[in-house]
């Protein structure tokens, strides 16, 4: 039967949409949280500046942080080539996979 050829494929796909979408789902949620952390601290930094207690030099902290997003983003751009991927993994789960980030990011 033509079923049992295409079953495989499709629990392949199928396992790989549900552990997608918990993968997009926690990695919303993750970014969401540090985003606050990091919102936090820069709003304490600006208070603790405006009551003087520290003295913050903005110029210095703003390169450092272009700098660190710089490599980054390099580092995100030296990651495998998609057509490799699929070649080792699937093309099922690895569309399946990227279909349930989709949309656990989105439901996130």
């Amino acid at each position: 039967m033509i079923l049992d050829n295409i079953a495989p494929a499709l629990f392949t796909a199928g396992s790989g949409g549900i552990a997608g979408f918990l993968i997009g789902f926690a990695l919303k949620k993750a970014m969401k949280i540090a985003a606050v952390i990091v919102g936090l601290f820069f709003t304490a930094l600006m208070y603790l500046q405006y009551q003087g207690i520290l003295a913050i030099n903005w110029d210095k902290l703003q390169s450092i942080s272009e700098s660190t997003l710089l490599m980054i983003g390099n580092s995100i751009n030296n990651v495998e080539p998609v057509s490799n991927i699929t070649a080792s993994v699937g093309i099922p789960l690895t569309g399946g996979l990227s279909a349930g980030i989709i949309l656990g990011f989105a439901k996130g």
